[in-house]
């Protein structure tokens, strides 16, 4: 007998990915991330496990976002000590993210802001324990784990490394297939190539951040982008872009680099990367040119650095951050991409009252953030304990997301066909997940199932 219970991203929750494979008594898991969000939401990664770590044998791990890879820590601190699959780049990236999440796990329980934590819910030994569990495996490879699993990874274009899981699972005398989408890409993205296809399958799982949404074409969106740009050289504003240290912020610097690169803007203007884990982590992207499409390869080539440009500079320290209060004319990118804390509050508490300044969101903002806020029309809001009157623009392009949208989902989920016994839609908001459910049921005569927070389902 097999089962999947929906610990996470699921029940119209978009974060905190974990899935719970049982096969024949076996577990097996697919991401362990933490939730993002609400209080009523953030709460959720205090609240334990409702299966016990130590039993789990594997965690198969899509991607190194914060939201699929921010528990593990915990897991290992109650007893989890199996493998953990993934490529090398979510592996290096993992390490990044466990320990910066932690500094601020850390200092908000210093502060008593953490909700639901009194004490440290795990420490950096466990984060070194976690990433010494980890195993590199490599797209396209077919691997096989137990008498009851195999697996293989697909490029999921969504960001570095970013992979979906085919699990090949006994069911008594019978093999099937499930599929886990991960995050899934948008064809046409920067820097890494596009997601791939799968044909078949018995069970998908697949995410429906933007199921109900089409994105703006990537054209249009470059092109908002370049006139926000150069109103900031025109009129001396500060464009502030919250920006995820993973994929977003290289994507911008890649964007950006062709810009200045090409003589697109008309008048001078300063750029800042303020985010040291960004920093960081664009050194690992610098790493890993094997992941990358055609277009940045051959960027490469012809000597091009794509993340290095004129008038950009990197701030290594406090100091200089603080130094940014008195710019003019300047882009300024830092963290985080949800404007849940970070630099980048610093800079719109400095900013946002200017009227020719600009806010440009860049990646989806979860509800309850201050960014999510900011982008559904506050305009009065509080951060670090300041009173900001926001007067600055407010741009949200969504072209440069990271996420498959609408038609990119159903593309991905018609190569299945109509022989896949179910369909599971996570990762949503319920507003998504019902407009991408319709959809697949026109096209496909398909319902799609839009599991709870903790419901089981038998995998026949």
């Amino acid at each position: 007998m097999a089962t999947l219970t929906f610990w996470g991203a699921a029940g119209g929750i978009v974060t905190g990915s974990n899935h719970l494979l049982e096969v024949e008594g076996n577990r097996y898991l697919v991401d362990c991330g933490m939730f993002q969000g609400t209080k009523k939401v953030r709460e959720l990664n205090w609240q334990g496990f409702a299966y016990d770590p130590s039993e789990i044998k594997a965690l198969f791990l899509t991607h190194a976002h914060l939201d699929h890879v921010g528990r593990i820590p915990y897991l290992v601190r109650h007893g989890f000590s199996g493998k953990i699959f993934a490529t090398d780049a979510t592996r290096d990236l993992a390490k990044v993210i466990l320990y910066d999440a932690f500094k601020l796990h850390k200092e908000a329980v210093e502060r008593g802001r953490e909700e639901g934590a009194e004490e440290l819910q795990y420490t950096e030994a466990d984060i070194e324990k976690a990433l010494s569990l980890f195993e590199v495996v490599d797209y396209g490879k077919l691997y096989t784990f137990d008498e009851y699993i195999e697996f293989r990874l697909r490029d999921a274009g969504h960001i570095l490394g970013s992979a979906i899981f085919e699990i090949w699972f006994k069911n008594g005398k019978t093999k099937r297939k499930i599929v886990f989408s991960g995050d899934l890409g948008q064809p046409g993205q920067r820097i890494i190539r596009d997601p791939e296809y799968i044909r078949e399958a018995d069970y998908v799982v697949v995410e429906s951040t933007y199921g109900g949404r089409i994105h703006p074409d990537k054209a249009s969106t470059v092109l908002e982008f370049i006139e926000i740009l150069k109103h900031i050289g025109k009129y001396g504003g500060v464009g502030m872009i919250p920006v995820f240290a993973v994929e977003r912020a290289q994507e911008i610097l890649y964007e950006l680099n062709l810009l200045v690169e090409r003589n697109i803007l008309e008048d001078p203007v300063d750029f800042y990367l303020d985010s040291p884990m960004a920093s960081e982590v664009t050194r690992i992207f610098e790493r890993y040119s094997k992941y990358y499409d055609e277009d940045a390869l051959l960027l490469l080539e012809q000597g091009d650095q794509p993340f290095r440009f004129k008038n950009f500079r990197v701030i290594t320290n406090v100091r200089q951050s603080k130094r940014l209060k008195n710019v003019k004319r300047a882009v300024i990118l830092a963290g985080s991409g949800m404007v849940t804390g970070g630099r980048i509050g610093h800079h719109i508490i400095n900013h946002a009252s200017d009227p020719n300044s600009h806010i440009i969101f860049v990646g989806y903002q979860v509800p309850g953030t201050i960014g999510r806020r900011i982008l559904d029309g506050e305009r009065t809001i509080r951060i670090y304990g300041h009173t900001v009157h926001i007067k600055a623009k407010v741009h949200y392009l969504q072209g440069f997301s990271s996420h498959a949208d609408q038609t990119d989902l159903m593309y991905w989920i018609r190569n299945f066909g109509r022989g896949v016994r179910d369909i599971f839609l996570v990762h949503g908001e319920n507003d998504q997940r019902e407009a991408l459910a319709q959809k697949v049921y026109l096209e496909l005569q398909k319902t799609p199932k839009m599991p709870l927070l903790g419901e089981t389902v038998y995998l026949e």
